[in-house]
């Protein structure tokens, strides 16, 4: 199926990608020849640059596809801007392709409930701002000619997620009046660009809404934020008059999308937080970026070679301050569903050292842990930045007849099944001290300490560089 994506931007290049992939002939289509030069260099298929508002620069995109989707951005414009790219846009496209599917990306905002109510494809969908009724005639001209609209919600993903920048940023706030707060409809990139797609493939007609299964209120989901990230919850204040798309509070159903064959990757926000490993740091390097101090976490993040005493001593270190104790290798271990053994005999350790740094990757942002990490995580490059992001970095070192003894009885260490444990862990040793040294910013050596002084080190130093820090 040859299809024109207008509008190769946070998730028109997600679609384009995805069909390209699938076998389809794509073109993607940026407004200007820049970014269509920039995208042309790294992408497998025909990229071109066209103004869709202009009816010449649409009929010089020459022959016709079976499929157009509409996804362009206003970039936050006004409603000058809304009418050239929406309306003037599919009046264009459906000029030049008069017999090509089109699919318009609307938006949920059309929907202009405020009691909380559940809305489909069927509730009303009168909206009183000027740029959502600009999005309303849009999509009635598209349904006009039997195209298909697809209405997305709060879209987020790697380097977007409005509702965690201003939590996290302090600017977020409960609205409404009401200490609940009102509805969030949110819908990951990766889950916006795959039911685009599905829509295109299946060649339906009419509206969809394209959100996640579970619209969460405001004060639950700054609940479950403020828990993970150890901050407090925002103000609760008045609606705000002056919205663009204007105050609404409804629960967005996906129901009929899902009858039509689509199902979400992340069946809510929380699941979208969790599961996609790009999403939380690329938030946080955002707010990084404005105020360093907003994005300074509290945890201690242990390194070190098997038997150091990274588990023993971090639980104790995390009973002394009240932090809750994780150990990357059993995450690594609960997703993958196996054992480290297991983990390394079907994927080898590259494998789990792929899986290893996901793990580090979702533990970005959170807040008053102490975090011990597996022997091997400081031999990728990509890692130690992360681990610096994660908190106060300490390496427990041990001699090898201590780590000897240690290692002895386990069984679960893949790399210590060799004919000689100890020539092993000194080789290991050798080639690692260097990185431990390069990505802790202490060092306490374990060998003559009992398990509690060795824990009561670390709580005590830690206490000391948080206070110095200021945290």
């Amino acid at each position: 199926m040859k299809v024109l994506v207008i509008g190769c931007g946070y998730v028109g290049e997600r679609v384009a990608d995805l069909l390209e992939e699938a076998g389809h002939d794509v073109t993607g289509v940026t407004h200007s020849e820049e970014s269509a030069s920039r995208l042309a260099e790294v992408k497998p298929y025909a990229v071109r640059a066209c103004d869709a508002s202009e009816a010449s620069s649409v009929r010089a995109l020459g022959a016709e596809p079976a499929t157009v989707i509409h996804c362009a951005s206003s970039n936050r414009g006004g409603a000058e801007v809304y009418r050239k790219i929406y309306l003037d846009g599919c009046r264009n496209l459906a000029a030049a392709f008069p017999d090509s599917a089109l699919i318009f990306c609307s938006s949920t905002s059309v929907y202009p409930q405020t009691d909380g109510s559940s809305v489909t494809e069927e509730s009303d969908a009168t909206p009183d701002r000027e740029t959502s009724r600009i999005l309303r005639e849009s999509e009635d001209f598209v349904l006009g000619r039997n195209g298909c609209v697809a209405r997305l919600a709060g879209i987020y993903g790697p380097g977007r997620s409005f509702v965690l920048k201003n939590f996290i940023e302090g600017t977020a706030t409960i609205e409404g009046g009401n200490d609940e707060g009102r509805w969030l409809n949110q819908i990951h990139r990766e889950d916006a660009a795959r039911a685009l797609m599905h829509l295109a493939a299946t060649g339906h007609q009419g509206i969809f809404n394209v959100a996640d299964n579970t619209p969460l209120v405001q004060r639950f989901c700054f609940e479950r934020l403020a828990a993970r990230f150890g901050k407090s919850l925002p103000p609760v204040v008045p609606p705000d008059a002056t919205r663009k798309r204007a105050w609404t509070s409804k629960r967005v159903s996906n129901a009929k999308l899902r009858a039509a064959g689509w199902s979400p990757l992340f069946e809510d926000y929380f699941a979208g937080l969790e599961n996609d490993p790009a999403l939380v740091p690329s938030i946080m390097t955002q707010v990084a970026k404005s105020n360093a101090e907003l994005a300074k976490p509290v945890n201690i993040v242990l390194i070190g070679l098997m038997g150091s005493g990274k588990s023993a001593v971090g639980r104790l270190a995390a009973q002394s301050l009240g932090f809750e104790f994780v150990d990357t290798d059993q995450l690594v271990a609960s997703s993958a569903g196996k054992t480290i053994p297991e983990i390394f005999a079907s994927e080898g350790e590259a494998g789990f050292r792929k899986r290893e740094s996901a793990t580090l990757h979702s533990l970005i942002g959170r807040q008053h842990h102490v975090i011990a990490t597996g022997g091997g995580i400081v031999t990728q490059p990509e890692n130690l930045p992360l681990l610096k992001r994660l908190g106060f970095v300490v390496w427990l070192n041990a001699g090898i007849e201590t780590l000897r003894r240690r290692t002895s009885r386990s069984h679960d260490r893949p790399l210590l099944r060799t004919a000689d444990p100890a020539a092993t862990l000194c080789e290991l040793l050798a080639a690692r001290a260097p990185l431990y040294d390069n990505a802790s910013e202490l060092k306490i050596t374990t060998d003559d300490l009992s398990l509690q002084d060795a824990a009561y080190g670390l709580a005590e130093s830690a206490r000391v560089h948080f206070n110095m820090s200021g945290v």
